[in-house]
């Protein structure tokens, strides 16, 4: 039987012996028949037979033997293959057996079992939840049943109105709710002292439309599950009604009268957009911010825009040259009226009635798309593959996948993550977005609070529109959760958790399977060397990732926990461009009518408007306490006696420097609270250090905040939006820690830029700072000009901020992991475990059926 693809000598001899046996028999036959011709046919025409089954034989016997020797050598492969007809029906397998013509035929091999298949990998219990008879741990989120708690009791209270379903503005209605985070000081004693828990509260935002004076107020309520109180946290009318947060009841006065003009405008539109009208005639509309400076004002302007089927946003990219403004304060949207109209720039014109006036009378320059112009967009705005083009090469093979063959190495209960040497909290605000509360690393607190604050990104653009386009996306409630996209946010692996918000529509709880955690193969050194013998650690990082939809951008925060203790936060955009229409006559463009002042031509029609996005965070170090001081060390150029001189009084320069330049540091801890800005003419390492808690070799120990970001704000002070977000003028801000001052930005200020609630830089009043519990607030982003690789999808932009041992430990930190160390004669070797292999096992997604 052939073997490894070749015959064995018993094999040969044989199919020799067959052939010579038959040609005997043939012998035989033609001495009997007496007819020597008669003879030759036959013995030509049996031997011909003859030969053909001996090669059929040969052929069958050498095709068998391939196959065996095939996964005799790959026996992986043979643990791997699906199931058999025969193993799925559960038939006796037998191996064909090749005989030879002879009148002994071969033995029957004896038959041999299956392959055995590997196990499923383990997946085991990855979240548990506390039980109900036991206290939620003071940063876990609130529930879908504690808020209907807290509904339910502020109805009783009277402090909504106890009509159900989808409220008007006349009512008072929940807008958002959080868990409301407890003071610091009561929390240490209660997580480090074991003193009684401060209870949890919730931090509930009400519209009070029903009052006299319609107002918003905040209220904290608690403790939940006991005994309820509610505490208004502002005085009556100290937050404007009309610095509301807009929303979808407002939303729907909104169209009332954006439906009315456009009415009144349809033959314009018509004419000018291919045949398009609104409503359900493929035009929608865009709100744009800020509704007004001041917080008394609500002046919402909108922009006309393509609607692309399919797609909520698609219209981002289809802006339209017609704009308006729906003035809109208050609650009665009788009330409520459009005016300020502009048509290809030209305008304002007051009303809808005298802008079709102006079309009509021929005084204004008109547009219209080239007809058929709204079946293309489609194709050129959805995500989807594009048909007309060739495929990358093997892009249609499955991509390389990551799995556990031990089963996960981390630890969840609740939203309390143990991996490695790690243990937090890791938290989700309808208002602010995610964070990470309570981050140990090895016993010691590191991180108190690290949390997204706000996303400022103020656009640029030569329209109507997206000339005055501002967002403060913590105005618009940036963590209103939705369930993650299956193999796409996170590895099939990942544990997946919750987070909850109030819808303020439908007056509910809603809970999103958005927040995934997993480990990560890093697939490359967290360090090595190659020496006299070879060592290193591969880089596994655990990686809590959080992804949210923000108006027309997707957001993503990963917080990456690494073994040598470094934190990293990464924030990333992704989504459609909000877009600016790109008139192909706009005397502002360049000659040859492919740019503007304000970036690129993206499309036919389609400008990128320039913009940034700026993402502010928290970040409550608290290295070995709370006493701390920050520390900054200037990297500086300099001649040998200036560098000696910052240690000891030196009056001549040694011999032994043979240039008289030569780069130092210079240490400089901060007095009172600053703002920091990278320069990179000027580098400096910014460092929270604990003074009195040193090292092995007598350094202060620290942990040094490293921004990785290109952004950079170049606005002027004198911009409307400049105090507001003062924040984005820095890097890197350094205050005391106050309970009352726990945010960079307030939550209604953009609706109110001339008059905001928070500025950083009323924050940075010059408080001392050297050693007391002082809090950073690290921005990052990057700066955005949209080029054509931004149609459809803008693709990954991102930036980080790394939070990385400074003198924190005497050593390398991760040297109590298995190391892989081998020396040449192998006298020493370390490896890291070893592991069975296993097979994938099949996860169940069912988390995301709804």
């Amino acid at each position: 039987m052939p073997v490894n693809g070749s015959f064995t000598p018993d094999a040969t001899i044989e199919m020799k012996d067959t052939v010579h046996l038959s040609r005997t028999n043939s012998e035989l036959q033609m001495s009997d028949s007496g007819s020597k011709s008669n003879r030759t046919r036959g013995s030509t025409s049996q031997t011909v037979c003859t030969q053909v089954f001996a090669i059929l034989v040969f052929i069958t016997g050498l095709g068998i033997g391939i196959v065996i020797g095939y996964f005799a050598l790959n026996p992986n492969l043979a643990e791997c293959k699906a199931p058999s007809v025969h193993e799925q029906r559960g038939d006796k397998m037998v191996t064909p057996v090749v005989t030879s013509a002879t009148s002994s035929p071969r033995p029957v091999p004896t038959p041999t079992s299956p392959p055995q298949m590997p196990p499923k990998c383990s997946i085991g219990k990855m979240i548990t939840k506390t039980d109900e008879s036991e206290d939620k741990g003071l940063f876990e989120l609130l529930t879908t049943e504690e808020m209907n708690q807290v509904r339910s009791f502020m109805k009783r209270q009277g402090l909504i109105s106890s009509a159900d379903g989808t409220p008007s503005l006349r009512d008072s209605y929940i807008y958002g709710m959080s868990l409301y985070l407890p003071h610091k000081s009561r929390a240490l004693k209660h997580l480090d002292k074991g003193e009684e828990s401060p209870g949890r509260f919730a931090d509930v935002h009400v519209h009070r439309g029903n009052r006299n004076i319609p107002d918003l107020m905040e209220y904290r309520v608690g403790p939940l599950g006991e005994s309820m109180t509610a505490q208004a946290m502002y005085i009556d009318g100290e937050l404007p009604y009309n610095s509301r947060p807009r929303d979808g009841i407002e939303w729907d006065g909104l169209t009332e009268h954006v439906t009315r003009a456009m009415a009144i405008l349809r033959p314009l539109l018509q004419n000018s957009f291919d045949g398009a009208y609104y409503p359900n005639g493929g035009l929608t509309f865009h709100p744009q911010a800020p509704p007004g400076l001041q917080p008394n004002e609500r002046e919402t302007r909108f922009v006309m825009t393509l609607q692309v089927e399919g797609t909520a946003r698609g219209r981002d990219l289809h802006p339209l040259p017609l704009t308006g403004t729906v003035h809109n304060p208050g609650v009665d949207t009788s009330n409520w009226y459009t005016h300020s109209f502009y048509y290809l720039n030209q305008g304002p014109f007051s009303s809808a009635e005298e802008l079709l006036s102006a079309y009509n009378n021929g005084t204004i320059k008109t547009f219209s798309f080239p007809r058929g112009h709204r079946q293309t967009i489609f194709a050129t705005s959805f995500p989807k593959q594009n048909s007309d083009k060739r495929r990358q090469y093997a892009s249609t093979k499955s991509p390389p996948r990551s799995y556990t063959p031990s089963g996960h190495r981390f630890v969840i209960n609740d939203h309390n993550i143990k991996w490695m040497g790690w243990d937090f909290t890791v938290g989700a605000s309808q208002f602010r977005g995610p964070s990470i509360f309570n981050v140990k690393f090895k016993g010691e607190r590191i991180v108190y609070e690290n949390s997204l604050n706000d996303v400022v990104l103020v656009y640029a653009s030569d329209v109507s529109s997206g000339a005055n386009t501002i967002y403060m996306d913590a105005t618009f409630g940036v963590g209103e959760f939705q369930n993650l996209i299956p193999g796409v946010d996170c590895p099939d692996h990942a544990a997946i958790l919750d987070a909850t918000w109030f819808n303020s529509y439908s007056q509910s709880p809603v809970s999103a399977k958005t927040i995934c955690v997993f480990e990560s193969a890093g697939e490359q050194a967290l360090w090595r060397r190659k020496d006299k013998y070879a060592a290193g650690l591969a880089n596994h990082h655990l990686m809590v990732r959080i992804p949210m939809s923000v108006g027309n951008y997707d957001y993503t925060i990963d917080f990456i926990f690494f073994l040598d203790g470094n934190l990293k936060t990464e924030a990333m955009a992704s989504g459609y461009l909000q877009a600016s229409f790109w008139d192909p006559s706009n005397p502002h463009a360049g000659t040859d009518k492919t740019t503007d002042p304000f970036g690129y031509r993206l499309g036919e029609f389609t400008h990128g408007a320039l913009h940034d996005h700026t993402f502010g965070f928290k970040v409550d170090l608290d290295i070995l306490g709370t006493d701390n001081s920050f520390e900054v060390i200037h990297w500086k150029a300099g001649d040998i006696l200036t560098a000696l001189k910052t240690q000891s009084n030196i009056a001549t320069k040694p011999s032994y420097f043979l240039y008289n330049e030569t780069r130092y540091i210079e240490w400089e801890t901060l007095q009172k609270e600053s703002g920091l800005k990278i320069d990179m003419a000027r580098p400096q390492f910014w460092t929270v250090v604990n003074e009195n808690q040193k090292n092995k070799w007598g350094a202060k120990r620290g942990y040094r905040i490293v921004p990785e970001t290109s952004v950079a704000q170049v606005v002027p002070e004198s911009h409307p939006v400049m105090d507001a977000v003062s924040y984005t003028k820095y890097h890197c801000m350094v205050t005391q820690h106050k309970d009352n001052e726990a945010y960079l930005t307030g939550a209604y200020d953009l609706n109110r830029l001339a008059d905001p609630l928070v500025s950083m830089d009323r924050m940075i009043n010059d408080e001392p700072i050297v050693n007391s519990d002082l809090v950073t607030w690290v921005s990052i982003g990057f700066l955005h000009v949209p080029t054509s690789e931004d149609v459809p999808m803008t693709v990954r932009a991102h930036s980080s901020f790394v939070l990385k041992p400074f003198n924190y430990f005497d050593s390398t930190a991760s040297f109590d992991m298995p190391q892989y160390v081998d020396t040449k004669d192998h006298s020493i070797t370390e490896r890291p475990p070893t592991f069975q292999s296993c097979l994938e096992p099949t996860y169940d997604h069912c988390y995301f059926c709804k």
